[in-house]
């Protein structure tokens, strides 16, 4: 039997900047968060989660908008659990709370790249050692060849240990995918990396001076690509 593709579901959620209402935020996710253990959920796990704070982690916009940030990526196995789940937590209380704190939201369902680490590695891991993941938009031209070589750079910087990625700036490639809703022929990638002041903007500036990624990029698109640092933030974690 062919396995299924593999898929994420990517929420960015905006609150406003306020340290006890994002106390609160942690919590309620740390109660809903067992119950994806508990119900059958059909291939529902939160692979990624992250934060940003307002004038402190930098990003290509300049600067931090004065509200707290978070991204979390689900992985996803069926689209179609999607009005199950909603319908469950719309009479779920703490859902109920944590959505009215919600400034925000935007969700997209995303497929996984050749290169994605999951993709070839089912039991692949995040880093534990992260400091800040860095999340990278690319707004990519229709050219089939284009593309395939785009993604042949991608494979080889990966898995290159010398990569100017990895070597110079530090970073380790953790998930890669494509938006299937939304606005539409884009890339996303996340880079982990252990540094607590990472060169950010450098590692991107390098990325899209590279041929491969430059004949991928779409020229029409003002601000390409899109790049933001997060922090980790672990929920469940117990010390």
């Amino acid at each position: 039997m062919a396995s299924l593709p593999l898929r994420y579901l990517q929420v960015t959620i905006n609150l406003p900047s306020n340290a006890q209402l994002n106390q609160m935020f942690a919590q309620y996710m740390r109660e809903l968060l067992p119950i994806f253990e508990e119900k059958p959920w059909p291939g529902w796990k939160l692979f990624l989660s992250a934060t940003r704070k307002p004038g402190q982690d930098p990003s290509s916009e300049g600067h931090t908008p004065d509200v707290q940030q978070y991204l979390h990526i689900w992985r996803v196995r069926d689209y179609n659990s999607l009005p199950y789940i909603m319908e469950y937590f719309d009479d779920d209380q703490i859902y109920r709370q944590l959505d009215g704190m919600v400034l925000r939201e935007v969700q997209d369902f995303v497929g996984a790249l050749q290169y994605n680490p999951q993709s070839t590695n089912p039991n692949f891991e995040l880093p534990t050692r992260t400091k800040y993941y860095l999340h990278t938009t690319f707004d990519v031209v229709v050219d089939s060849e284009a593309l395939s070589q785009f993604e042949t750079f991608m494979i080889d910087t990966i898995e290159n240990p010398n990569s100017q990625m990895a070597k110079e700036y530090g970073f380790t490639f953790v998930q890669g995918s494509y938006a299937q809703t939304g606005l539409l022929r884009r890339y996303f990638h996340v880079w982990a990396t252990p540094s607590s002041l990472p060169s950010a903007q450098d590692a991107v500036t390098w990325l899209a001076q590279q041929t491969a990624v430059k004949n991928a990029m779409n020229p029409t698109i003002k601000d390409n690509p899109q790049w933001a640092l997060w922090e980790p933030i672990h929920y469940l974690a117990t010390d």
